[in-house]
């Protein structure tokens, strides 16, 4: 793969801090061994400037090595890994501006302690092998932690979905019907619309929409719900309105992610169809008359969610945009499981916890105990339609409360499977003070116990952290004398 010009600044830097130190060399005394600046000579390093031939000629001479040497892309063994993570298109991927991070720093780092770095980089690359950290899987990881940063609310998302709402006269509250949607990306922004039940091609039957680009055409699955599809033509509005560069999904679902940019422009588009269907100013007045009421009330909540066009799934995901926003409510979170009745088969297909403080063992409990819980009653209360639900998980301490609120439907296509999303809050002060039915005592409870497999991995991580802590006191003094020599 090729490198680009600024990678192959960075190596170069790299390899004459490398040299220059093995020869015990300051910057001060290369400088005056080989007539190039100090701050010339700190450029280089940094991986800002790239030397011509005759000044890397110089360099090799003084530094005893050959030129060949020099102009090589290789790194010894010890700056290897930084090599690698250099070979891949990470570091321009990774989208480090939305982080705050300066990526002239993070080079800088690298620069000033590459051995320190490598060893961190080759750490990650082993994690990431044991574990099976994919690519993809970082883009996800990625998504997640800038959704809990905002606390999945995106204030420029909402005022364009409402511009484009208030351009179009569309409803503040009620149903938009796929129709309505269809209408417009054909007349306003040029689509041709083909909606095809893919009868002849049975291997297709799972795919819901592809976009093709040249043509500037959309192809639907005519056998999906009205709801999946209002969704599909509003995120598609969502591309072009919010005019989005970089790459985009094509398919849905996709078979892959391929960059950030894919992954957060469909996070994007999927947040503009659902702020579009469901607008916060409706949402928020029946939501304040729910939560008003002393007893947990199943029908209502369905009943708000009949309003909209809007699947089980977008319902639940609008409510954690919505309600830290506007009812001041911290630490929520969001999960969708998939059920399988013949195989008794849960999995968990979705997770948001907005909670940056929360402890992981928690989070672990909770998903397991929301997991048992759906089992046990998700197709024994389905019917025709979705059902609601609500229970409360507290610590065996009785010092934390959860309370879950869930939606559960069969799926379209197979009787015998199923999903449930569910939203869940932790009970703070502020969580009783806006919530009435938090103090409905029919609600029932279920007490979150460490297994005995959690117990052996807690005792496996205390002994992990016991031999760590044996090593550091070793190797205490040996660092303490390093340190201080490097800052002599």
């Amino acid at each position: 793969m090729a490198l680009g010009e600024e990678n192959i600044k960075l190596i170069f830097g790299l390899k004459l801090r490398q040299l220059r130190t093995s020869k015990k060399l300051s910057q001060s005394e290369l400088s005056e061994k080989s007539g190039l600046s100090v701050s010339y000579l700190n450029e280089i390093e940094k991986g800002k400037k790239y030397p011509k031939t005759e000044k890397i000629a110089t360099l090799a001479a003084v530094l005893d090595v050959p030129y060949d040497r020099m102009v090589s892309i290789k790194l010894d063994k010890e700056l290897a890994p930084v090599g690698e993570i250099l070979n891949t298109r990470l570091l321009e991927e990774l989208p480090l501006e939305l982080f705050g991070i300066d990526k002239g720093k993070l080079i800088e780092i690298i620069t000033n302690a590459p051995l320190k770095v490598s060893a961190f980089i080759s750490t990650i690359a082993q994690i990431a092998n044991t574990y099976n950290l994919t690519q993809e899987n970082m883009y996800f990881a990625m998504l997640r932690s800038y959704q809990e940063m905002q606390d999945n609310y995106f204030e420029e998302i909402e005022k364009e979905a409402d511009r484009f709402r208030k351009e179009y006269d569309l409803p503040v509250d009620g149903i938009i019907s796929s129709d309505v949607l269809k209408g417009i990306l054909k007349d306003k922004f040029g689509y041709t619309v083909e909606e095809n039940d893919l009868q002849d091609f049975p291997e297709l039957m799972h795919i819901r929409s592809v976009f093709i680009e040249d043509a500037k055409k959309i192809l639907i699955n005519a056998k999906m719900a009205e709801n999946q599809k209002a969704f599909l033509y509003a995120k598609e509005i969502g591309y072009q309105f919010l005019e989005m560069s970089g790459e985009r999904a094509v398919m849905t679902p996709w078979p892959r992610a391929t960059s950030f940019d894919h992954v957060l422009n469909n996070s994007r588009a999927s947040y503009f169809a659902g702020a579009l269907l469901i607008s916060p100013e409706g949402l928020v007045k029946q939501l304040e008359a729910f939560f008003a009421q002393p007893k947990w009330n199943d029908k209502a909540l369905l009943n708000i969610l009949e309003t909209y066009n809007s699947s089980p799934e977008m319902f639940m995901i609008r409510l954690i945009n919505i309600i830290p926003k506007y009812f001041g409510l911290s630490g929520m979170f969001f999960m969708r499981f998939d059920h399988e009745k013949k195989a008794k088969e849960t999995s968990l297909k979705k997770q948001l916890h907005l909670s940056r403080t929360r402890n992981p063992k928690n989070i672990t409990l909770l998903e397991k105990h929301c997991r048992e819980w759906l089992d046990a009653s998700v197709f024994s209360n389905l019917g025709k339609g979705p059902n609601a639900n609500c229970h409360r998980f507290v610590t065996k301490s009785g010092s934390q409360k959860f309370m879950v609120m869930a939606l559960s439907r069969t799926m379209k296509r197979n009787p015998d499977a199923a999903l449930s999303v569910l939203v869940g809050f932790e009970e703070t002060s502020a969580f009783g003070k806006k919530i009435a039915f938090a103090a409905d005592a029919s609600i029932e409870e279920t007490i979150l116990m460490v297994d005995d497999s959690e117990k052996e991995r807690e005792e496996e991580f205390r002994n992990i952290k016991a031999a760590m802590r044996a090593l550091m006191d070793t190797q205490r003094q040996g660092a303490v004398g390093e340190l201080t020599e490097q800052e002599g």
